[in-house]
């Protein structure tokens, strides 16, 4: 049975081009960078495994929660990202409820990974600056600001660290001098949700030459796939839903 987490090549370049067709800047501007970020796996993992190690925790129960965010004064995405813990909810199968103590933040941008004291589960920058357009072709009449409905839009998303994030590296063979990369993309949301195209982020992975490990064949786990099972808030705040196939 196939890995639900696992996002194909083809399905990562279709989520690329959604995102591309359905975010913008205003007046329908695509004058900005940084949908696709990377870091190196090493730095990425060091700072995972270091907060494991300096709060004596359990790794199955460390959640990534990454806020997308956006730096106006020179037009580039980026993201910040809180390592935190998780912990079954006893009334919900498959849920996780996420615990901020202990914490840690990052910002992912330009390359690097850097603490920061910037602890908001939003970005007033990203929400905005940024428009949502569900046509076929962007006119100023289609566009929805972000930040006009909050509730709606994508403020955030949460991944688990051993089951995805870690199992991915495991699953391309350890992939020592790569990187980690994480791409804004968008995939049709199920029927009655608010948003046609919601913002998810997929990671992926890249070898020592820069070259991502993403490809179509039926490869079993998460070898040579990216990832994608984040739960996105809205909808499930504060919570991992973990998938049921």
């Amino acid at each position: 049975m196939a890995n639900p987490m696992a996002i194909t090549l083809d399905q990562y370049n279709a989520g690329v081009a959604n995102f591309q067709a359905h975010y913008f800047l205003n007046h329908c501007s695509t004058s900005f960078t940084g949908q696709d970020n990377q870091v190196n796996w090493s730095d990425f993992a060091d700072a995972v495994n270091n907060f494991i190690t300096n709060n004596s925790l359990d790794p199955a129960t460390i959640a990534l929660r990454f806020v997308f965010c956006y730096d106006a004064a020179n037009s580039y995405l980026y993201l910040r990202v809180q390592i935190l813990t998780m912990t079954p909810d006893a009334k919900i199968p498959n849920q996780y409820n996420l615990n901020a103590n202990p914490s840690i933040w990052y910002v992912i941008d330009n390359g690097s990974m850097t603490t920061t004291s910037v602890h908001d589960l939003m970005d007033n920058s990203f929400f905005n600056n940024f428009y949502y357009c569900n046509a076929a072709s962007c006119t100023d009449s289609c566009l929805q600001s972000l930040g006009a409905n909050s509730s709606v839009y994508t403020q955030n998303v949460v991944f688990p660290w051993i089951a995805e994030v870690a199992q991915m590296y495991a699953d391309n063979s350890d992939p020592s001098g790569g990187k980690i990369g994480f791409t804004c993309c968008s995939y049709p949301a199920a029927d009655g949700a608010p948003t046609a195209y919601p913002e998810t982020l997929v990671i992926y992975l890249t070898n020592a030459s820069g070259n991502k490990l993403i490809d179509n064949t039926s490869a079993s786990g998460l070898q040579s796939k990216a990832a994608d099972y984040g739960t996105l808030c809205p909808f499930m705040c504060g919570v991992y839903v973990s998938p049921t196939v």
